[in-house]
């Protein structure tokens, strides 16, 4: 892909247009707050020079006016500081409450509306593969495969499964990992990023996820995303991402709690919330039709915010939008990267590198995947001569998951097997195969937890790439289309 290199000035003018009128009246504000002592001072200085020029027969001030002049700039200098800053808080914070109470926070509804869409998505790059690995082990349950039918039919029959048990999870309240054993999905992630709701400050359930959930940390752990290593790589992209996605969701807030006022008063109703500037479609609604010029207003409003935050044009909103979620795609590429063996030699039909190449933006994660990728899938290929002279059974159908997990394995290190499987290759005996065996069926033998962190890896990585599309589509739909 071509990664475009934006001037310097671009990213001043992406800040630029999260300013409001009432920032700057805040700005204003507080420099006359912070400087009311420095003008009481100064007013001061005058004054004594106005007195000494008084006692020499000069015009200057009497004892009085000296004393009442600077106390006077003083307190009026304080007064005016305050109002300045207390006031523009006091709308904003007003506007930002109106915001939410206008259902902004409700605007989890429209994601919601995209279930099947997600799921879609979710079947076709995520567990797809796990029924195929199934099939291989003659592991489905005769719900699932008829005897008889073919690869493709129980596919077919699979994937209809799949979203029955999918909608029944997501329409039936239950503990998550009630759930999880019930209906045979792990939807935890999912179900935790749909309660996200766009443009709100809701939707930090990514960042969340990747922080403090205990099995990616587990997985983070394992592959060496922890410590300060770790935090000098990610953290910087952390605290820029932070940063956008307040002042970005803040500037949307405010707009369009202001609009929602706005078309309110205009047409004599309390029916405009946040979610009709901001979910498409419900401009058409039948109601609408009642108000004359409603609808052409509300589309002008929402025309005019979407390009007020994030530019006059589709790219630089684009440009904008991954400021605010870019980081937490690229630090779950990079843990899927690390973490997931089929994700680097593309035995899942796509890989990092294919994904990176077509939504990447930053160079060095391309190139640093690039060199990573041709380490691992060396390894990969020398397990696969290790299993054909050691471990055949896991070349089998039946032990497909079984080699899942051993490459899972011989990818993250675990016990060294880098090193033995070096000195295996090497003709080394040295006890190397016993070794090999011995991590192998270590591995093997927790399978369950193995499994369950890989798929955890693989969801949490494709929410980051549902949400960049979701955002992408709606702010295109919104503000450009």
């Amino acid at each position: 892909m071509k990664y475009r290199r934006r001037k310097p000035t671009a990213l001043i003018g992406d800040l630029g247009r999260m300013i409001a009128p009432l920032d700057i009246l805040y700005t204003i504000g507080n420099l006359v707050y912070r400087r009311s002592l420095r003008y009481t001072l100064l007013t001061s200085g005058i004054a004594v020079l106005g007195l000494v020029a008084k006692s020499l027969g000069l015009p200057g001030f009497t004892v009085q006016q000296a004393i009442v002049l600077p106390l006077l700039i003083g307190a009026l200098s304080l007064f005016v500081g305050v109002l300045l800053k207390v006031v523009p808080s006091l709308i904003a914070s007003r506007l930002l409450t109106v915001a939410q109470a206008s259902g902004l926070n409700l605007m989890e509804d429209y994601r919601k509306s995209q279930t099947d869409q997600h799921l879609v998505a979710l079947w076709r790059r995520l567990f797809q593969y796990e029924c195929r690995l199934r099939m291989a082990s003659h592991q489905l349950s005769p719900a699932i495969r008829v005897n008889g039918q073919t690869e493709n039919e129980a596919l077919a029959h699979a994937k209809e499964s799949f979203f029955v048990r999918a909608r029944e999870a997501l329409t039936s309240p239950m503990p998550q990992i009630q759930q999880m054993f019930r209906v045979g999905l792990d939807l935890r992630f999912f179900e935790d990023w749909r309660d996200g709701a766009y443009f709100d400050r809701s939707d930090s359930k990514l960042i969340e996820q990747f922080d403090g959930n205990s099995t990616l940390l587990a997985a983070r752990a394992e592959v060496g995303l922890t410590g300060v290593g770790a935090a000098m790589l990610m953290n910087p992209r952390r605290t820029a991402q932070r940063f956008w996605f307040a002042v970005v969701t803040r500037m949307v807030a405010i707009l369009t709690a202001t609009d929602v006022q706005k078309l309110n008063r205009a047409h004599h109703t309390d029916l405009f919330n946040a979610q009709m500037l901001l979910w498409p479609g419900t401009e058409d609604g039948e109601w609408l039709g009642s108000m004359p010029g409603a609808r052409e207003e509300l589309l002008r409003y929402r025309r005019r915010n979407m390009r007020r935050v994030f530019g006059s044009d589709l790219d630089t909103a684009r440009c904008v939008l991954d400021h605010m979620l870019y980081g937490s795609f690229a630090m779950a590429t990079e843990l899927r990267m690390r973490f997931d063996p089929d994700y680097c030699d593309g035995m899942l039909g796509y890989d990092v590198i294919e994904d990176l190449r077509a939504e990447g933006r930053n160079r060095r994660d391309f190139q640093r995947a690039q060199g990573f990728v041709r380490q691992a899938s060396g390894r990969l290929e020398t397990l696969d001569r290790f299993c054909k002279e050691s471990r055949p059974e896991l070349l089998s159908a039946s032990g497909s998951e079984d080699l899942r997990i051993a490459r899972l394995a011989v990818h993250v290190n675990r016990g060294g097997l880098h090193g033995l499987l070096d000195q295996w290759q090497g003709q080394d005996s040295g006890g190397a195969t016993e070794s090999i065996n011995r991590e192998l069926n270590d591995a093997i033998a927790s399978k369950d937890i193995c499994t369950r962190r890989l798929l955890a890896v693989r969801m949490h990585h494709e929410l980051t790439r549902l949400s960049r599309q979701g955002y992408d589509h709606l702010v295109a739909v919104l503000g450009y289309n």
